[in-house]
């Protein structure tokens, strides 16, 4: 009788073992389908805004070619001015993408975890990409369609690609490193073009947190 209790204890709880694998797995498989989706609208969403914004600019450039040379200088000042508003919080910020490791991701404006939960985040109060500085971006590695899961495979020389405000700026990673969740030095203003993009390390662990720095090497623009 004993022998049997224990034989329906542990079939039991490998039954258990069983639903529970289930619903991790359905769980992660649920939480990737809804980022995969919000990622291929944020791309059409991209696309519309920067035609749109290209259209925009064309018409003001246009117009200021029609009127005297001072309310030239005043409009060309004021789309200038428009191209370094700061993008809201939970908005498109750029666009990321990684030849080596096949990545072409929307990186949106905050590093909340809702907005993460849709992609790779620009930490706020650091550089906008092609500026003098740090453009820091942190995204998941294992988890929400898991965009920085082969971040570590990056190498130096490898070409990052960031665009923004109708631009394509070029970063070429210089470095690779390991550092713990308390070392903010990787996050700290810079004196170059400097593009930071940092997750999770080890996989499914945050026991420390996997750096990738790249540099700039594109003309500044006038």
């Amino acid at each position: 009788m004993k022998i049997s209790r224990v034989r329906l204890a542990l079939r039991i709880l490998g039954i258990l073992l069983i639903l529970a694998s289930i619903a991790i797995y359905a769980k992660s498989a649920l939480t990737d389908f809804y980022t995969n989706a919000k990622q291929r609208q944020l791309h059409i969403e991209w696309k519309k805004e920067q035609e749109q914004s290209k259209k925009k600019q064309a018409k003001k450039m246009a117009s200021a070619h029609k009127t005297n040379t001072s309310k030239e200088v005043a409009t060309t000042t004021e789309t200038a001015q428009v191209q370094h508003e700061p993008v809201p919080k939970g908005k498109p910020f750029a666009r990321l993408v990684i030849p080596k490791i096949k990545l072409d991701v929307i990186v949106l404006q905050g590093t909340d975890e809702d907005i993460l939960a849709l992609g790779p985040g620009h930490m706020e109060d650091t550089e906008e990409p092609g500026e003098i500085g740090n453009v820091v971006i942190s995204g998941h590695r294992v988890t929400y369609s898991h965009p920085f899961y082969y971040l570590n495979e990056l190498q130096k020389g490898d070409v990052i690609y960031l665009y923004a405000k109708r631009r394509k700026f070029t970063y070429y990673v210089t470095e690779q490193k390991v550092v713990s969740p308390n070392d903010v030095s990787a996050i700290q203003a810079t004196k170059d073009r400097t593009l930071t993009l940092t997750t999770c390390n080890p996989r499914y662990s945050a026991a420390t947190r996997l750096i990738v720095i790249a540099k700039c090497k594109d003309k500044i623009a006038p």
